[in-house]
């Protein structure tokens, strides 16, 4: 809880300087589960807000925090000849990352975003969160496909490594 409490303070202070001003945008995104995570996870779904501030031509750098959810998927597994479902688990994290975009002037983008995400999960830590991805930019709204990835673990376990890998597409509207 305190995971959480702190990722929403740091990303509200963050904010709190931007209004509507060009650099705002807003994502909405799904995805596909791939890799071990589609043994588990079904889906994946999510929002973001972030801040990109020009620094070169067709470059921008900036800051995004969202929330990505991964919903779980039922298994069966058989013990002793007994075959049993096991009701699959939703996962939650709040991604703080930087990220980047350049656009070429053909409308086409490459981006990357790269942080933390913190868990929401109980019984999980937030670990590396990364994304490359690339799309196409209008003048108020971007097109993305991407691959995200998500290296979180259970608490108190330096052995085990969950990997949260997802395909997306995203749809982010320019303030």
């Amino acid at each position: 809880m305190k995971k959480l409490f702190f990722a929403a303070a740091f990303a509200a202070v963050g904010l709190v300087g931007v209004n509507a001003q060009t650099g705002v945008e807003g994502t909405v995104h799904v995805g596909i589960p791939v890799g071990d995570t589609s043994d588990v996870s079904s889906f994946n779904i999510g929002v973001d807000l972030a801040y990109l501030h020009p620094v070169a031509d067709n470059f921008k750098l900036g800051a995004k925090v969202g929330y990505d959810h991964f919903i779980g998927k039922d298994y069966d597994y058989v013990i002793a000849g007994q075959r049993f479902t096991n009701k699959g688990e939703d996962y939650g994290f709040i991604p703080l990352a930087a990220t980047a975009k350049y656009e070429f002037n053909n409308n086409l983008f490459i981006g990357a975003d790269l942080g933390y995400a913190f868990a929401t999960t109980d019984g999980v830590e937030g670990g590396l969160f990364y994304q490359p991805k690339i799309g196409y930019s209008a003048a108020t709204w971007d097109l993305y496909a991407g691959y995200k990835g998500i290296s979180a673990g259970p608490e108190n376990n330096d052995y085990v490594d969950y990997k949260f890998n997802a395909v997306s597409v995203g749809f982010a509207y320019k303030f």
